[in-house]
This record gives C-alpha cells, structure tokens and sequence, in this order.
C-alpha cells in the first residue's frame, strides 16, 4: 500500500521546490544579464569582431566648417582628393600634390613650365566656382573619396547645403572648409590632420602666419600722408578695377596702398568693376600694377607703359607700372588662397622697401620651394618678377 504523504510534508517539499526554482531563475538571469552587458564592457580591444577593428582603422569622423559631422576614409587610406574651386586646389596641391586627383583649371603653357609635370595629365572635372559646373559623374568615375569645399569667405548655410547635395548625389564625403585670408593657417592645420599632413600642415601654417605678421608690422610704421596710391589695372585694356569692399582687393588693403578705387560700387559682387581713362588720369596714382598680357584673359602692362593716352600719368613717367606675376598662380587674387602670401610680401617690398625690406628673390624662391615644390634658380625668380625687379 503507498505510503500517504502529510499535508505538512507536502508543504516542507513544496517550500524547498520553490526555493530552487528561486535561485535557478536568479542564476539564470545573472547569466543572461552577463551575456549581455559582461562582454561589451569587458571585452579587450584586440578581441572585437575583425569588422569592427577595419572600420575604426579605415575611417575618421569630423566636424567641418559649415558644422556638419562627416564620416571619410582615414587618412593612411586616402589615395584620390578633388576639390570644389580652384582655390581649394591650390590649398590641396601645396600641402599633398600626390593625393589630387584632378583639376579645376585649365593651364597655360607658362603656367604649366613652373608646376610638376604631371599636373598637365590631370583631368578637368570642373568647379562650382563663378557659377560653373562641377562633373560628377566623372568625379565618381576616378575613384575619388572626399571632396573639400574651401571656402573664400566664411562658409554660409547655402556652403553647407551645396556641400550635402554634392555628397548625396556623389556618395562621396565633402568636407567644407574656411579658406579666407585669416584662416589661412587654420585651413593648412584642419587638412593636415584629414590627410595626415600634420608636420608639413604646420610648416606652411607658421609660414603664413609669421608673414602676415611681419607685414602688418610694417606698414604700421608707414604714417598715412606717406602711403603710396595704387591703381589696380585689369583686363586687356587695364579698365577694370576692384574697389576695397571686394576681396580682390584685399592684398592693396594689407600693404598699406592707398586703393585710388576704394569707393566704388561694385554691383555685380564679382569684382573687375568698369571704369573711363578719364577717371584713370583724375585718380593719377603713384603706382598702377596690372595684368600681364600672356594671361588667359589679357593684360595691359604693355600697353599703360607704351601707349601715349596713359603717358601723362604719374606713375607712367615714374616707371612706376608693375606686372603682376601670375605664375603658377596670380600672385594677388585670383584664386584667392595661400598664393596670395608670395603677392603680399613683394607689393610691400614695391610699395614700402624700407619698412619691409626683404630680398625678393630669396623669398621668392623659399616660397616656391614650401608651397609649390619647385626649386627656383635666381634667373628663373628675376624672369617672374620682370620689370618689379629692383636688383
């Protein structure tokens, strides 16, 4: 006959049941609760998945200029660069020509005779600048894996609304960068640290800097009624100008020249503004510096210093008319980037040669060197500089 269990057995053995049950749910959850958060926060770098160890070694995130977050290739796996203007292709090729991947200009053959040879290899893929088209379907189609946006004035939110049109059309990162005069150095450190440039990034920074500096140190010590007036001749007939507000004149503002066009309007908001030979012989100026005739548009320093309409000017019978060099790259304006250091130093030289006395040729060929990796001989600085040399 069976053996009848108590209802207070009965109770015992349900209570120890329970109990067990009790700590095999609890055991049970604190093996859950490891497996879930034990790992992830104990687990050691060199243990992740090998996909999560490629993707952090293969990508960088930034913040660029315009305040957009940006995920692109780190910079031991960048190969391919392009740019949106031809100012930030001038940033790009100084710092890694080896990294640009095309080009946003088309080259004279002069120009061409002082950059490396295999920049006239490069294909045109086009720019956003001046209101022209950039292609990117041939930006894709060369492999390019980030795009830079460098900007000439301080990036707006229209920069930053191009910039994301242009990377949800392309799939490929765009980084906006300010490329304005002061943020010249900013500009070199913030692509240095993209392209793993850092040490030649803050070469050319501190080079920017200090001159900048230096020239603002100088013509501080030049009294206003001994500043030079300047007349900024452009185009083939030497008619256009730019007023102060425009940024082409910028580089007249930062050496001290009294910019006889300073009040202007300028109404399209692109500069070369229109003026009379008349108004030209009013403003009679010390100095005219004007275009050379072999630029892709003309010059007209040929004609101020031969033509009998300017003779009676000052500055014409002082021989006082200076060619701007534009070799690679203008050396005042166009485009508006670090070319415009080299332009700085020798318009103060011209204009102030005691307050900023320097050996023009010397610095011209350090600056070659730095930023254009081109080793200039003497004669090859004199034949830039053409009739401003003094030597």
């Amino acid at each position: 006959m069976p053996t009848k269990i108590s209802a207070l057995q009965k109770g015992v053995r349900m209570r120890k049941t329970k109990k067990r049950l009790a700590a095999i749910a609890v055991a049970a959850c604190l093996a859950a609760s490891m497996a879930l958060f034990g790992c992830a926060t104990q687990e050691p770098a060199d243990q992740q998945e090998p996909e999560q160890q490629a993707a952090q070694a293969t990508e960088q995130t930034v913040t660029d200029d315009a305040g957009r977050t940006v995920t692109l290739p780190a910079a031991d796996a960048l190969e391919k660069i392009y740019y949106t203007s031809p100012a930030g292709q001038i940033f790009c090729f100084t710092l890694a020509p080896e990294l640009c991947a095309g080009t946003t200009m088309d080259f004279t053959e002069q120009e061409l005779s002082n950059l490396p040879a295999d920049v006239a290899e490069l294909p045109n893929l086009g720019t956003l600048a001046g209101g022209k088209d950039l292609n990117p379907e041939a930006i894709m189609a060369e492999g390019i894996q980030v795009i830079f946006s460098v900007t000439t004035v301080e990036p707006t939110e229209k920069d930053a609304s191009n910039a994301d049109d242009l990377q949800n059309m392309t799939g490929i990162p765009v980084v906006v960068i300010d490329g304005t005069f002061d943020k010249t150095a900013h500009c070199y450190e913030m692509l240095g640290n993209i392209l793993g440039k850092q040490d030649d990034a803050k070469k050319m920074a501190d080079y920017c800097t200090k001159v900048a500096d230096e020239v603002a140190a100088a013509v501080a010590t030049v009294p206003e009624n001994e500043r030079v007036s300047v007349y900024y001749a452009e185009g083939p007939e030497g008619l256009q100008t730019e007023p102060t507000s425009s940024s082409h004149a910028l580089i007249f503002e930062l050496a001290g020249a009294k910019n006889v066009a300073q009040d202007l309007e300028d109404e399209s908001g692109k500069g070369k503004v229109p003026v009379s030979l008349e108004q030209v012989l009013a403003w009679n100026p010390d100095v005219i510096v004007a275009w050379d005739a072999q630029r892709y548009e003309g010059g007209a320093s040929d004609l101020i210093r031969t033509d009998s309409n300017w003779s009676t000017l000052k500055a014409v019978q002082d021989g006082r008319v200076y060619t701007m060099c534009q070799t690679p790259f203008s050396w005042l304006d166009r485009p508006p980037a670090v070319n415009r250091f080299i332009g700085l130093q020798w318009l103060t030289n011209l204009l102030y040669p005691e307050a900023y006395d320097i050996d023009i040729v010397e610095t011209t060929k350090e600056f070659y060197s730095l930023f254009y990796h081109r080793d200039l001989s003497d004669d090859q600085v004199k034949e830039l500089l053409g009739n401003s040399y003094q030597g």
